[in-house]
């Protein structure tokens, strides 16, 4: 860091979150290393056999496929840069890498948030009009959606971008989390370039973020007062089973921070939450997804079948 006229030049960003466990830092690499690898790998798996089984080629599917692959996105954009940290004992990163990592972060927290919308919606046709269903969202639509999802997201990701260059620090930036936070950085600023355009920015965000959260909401009251209205057992638990891992995903998903933030606590309790919110969402959605879920598991005695019969067959040509 170089000063000149009271301002700093940031060429890093330390972080405080994790210095009272440097002395674990072996175990701590260990449990990352291999959530970090089994999260990625079930992940892509599932992404795999959605691709590869023409049984999951449908809205449901292609939809829980993209939101895997943001998953990957997400804990490879934090994951990397905490297992070098461990590593080298310098819990810093550079300047230009905090920014990635906050853009990275917002752009996919929002194409997550919009695709978790659209699939609630998905669910409540499926619930509430099995019989207009494939008229009213096939996959095309989805691909639509996706690419206006990212299009939306990379806008927003852009304009924040812009903003936090344009941020003059007149310290060092230290932070008491492991990873760069946007609210955070932005405490360390002591002179913004446009104050009125981030609270306008800030409102319109916030509004864009709120709305999906409604949108869900309305869509599983529906949902519950549709299965509430049939009059078997079986078929309310049919009726329910068909949404029931989305809304679990759902739950967690904004459980978490709402828990968070209801329960008051300390750093080590802030940065507790935040390594299960950060982590634990990415791990457990595929397992969601596929443990009871009938036609991934025939799709993945499919895949082991044939991955079978190829090894076989090379070893007897």
């Amino acid at each position: 860091m170089t000063n000149h006229r009271n301002r700093t030049i940031i060429t890093e960003v330390f972080f405080l979150g994790f210095e009272s466990l440097t002395e674990y830092k072996v175990p701590l690499f260990i449990l990352l290393f291999f959530t970090y690898t089994f999260t990625c790998a079930e992940n892509f798996l599932i992404i795999l056999l959605i691709c590869r089984s023409s049984n999951l080629h449908s809205p449901m599917y292609f939809l829980i496929g993209n939101l895997l692959f943001i998953e990957i996105i997400y804990i490879t954009n934090l994951a990397p840069y905490l297992m070098y940290n461990i590593v080298s004992g310098r819990w810093i990163i550079d300047f230009t890498g905090c920014l990635i990592q906050i853009n990275v972060t917002i752009g996919i927290t929002v194409v997550e948030i919009f695709l978790l919308t659209l699939m609630s919606y998905d669910r409540y046709l499926a619930v509430c009009h099995p019989l207009r269903y494939s008229a009213l969202i096939h996959i095309r639509l989805c691909l639509y959606f996706v690419i206006v999802f990212w299009i939306t997201s990379l806008f927003i990701i852009s304009t924040i971008f812009y903003f936090l260059i344009t941020l003059v620090f007149c310290g060092p930036i230290a932070m008491e989390h492991f990873v760069c936070e946007f609210t955070t950085f932005l405490t360390f600023a002591c002179i913004m370039s446009d104050i009125t355009t981030l609270n306008i920015y800030s409102l319109v965000l916030s509004a864009l973020l709120n709305a999906p959260f409604f949108i869900i909401l309305v869509s599983y009251i529906l949902i519950i007062i549709s299965v509430l209205k049939i009059r078997t057992s079986v078929g309310r638990w049919k009726a329910f089973s068909t949404c029931a891992s989305h809304l679990t995903v759902v739950t967690i998903y904004f459980g978490i921070p709402f828990f968070a933030s209801m329960v008051p606590g300390g750093k080590t309790y802030y940065n507790l939450m935040a390594a299960i919110y950060y982590g634990v969402p990415p791990l457990i959605n595929p397992i969601i997804y596929s443990l009871r879920n009938k036609e991934i598991h025939k799709a993945l005695q499919t895949a082991m079948s044939d991955l079978r019969k190829y090894f076989i067959n090379k070893m007897h040509s």
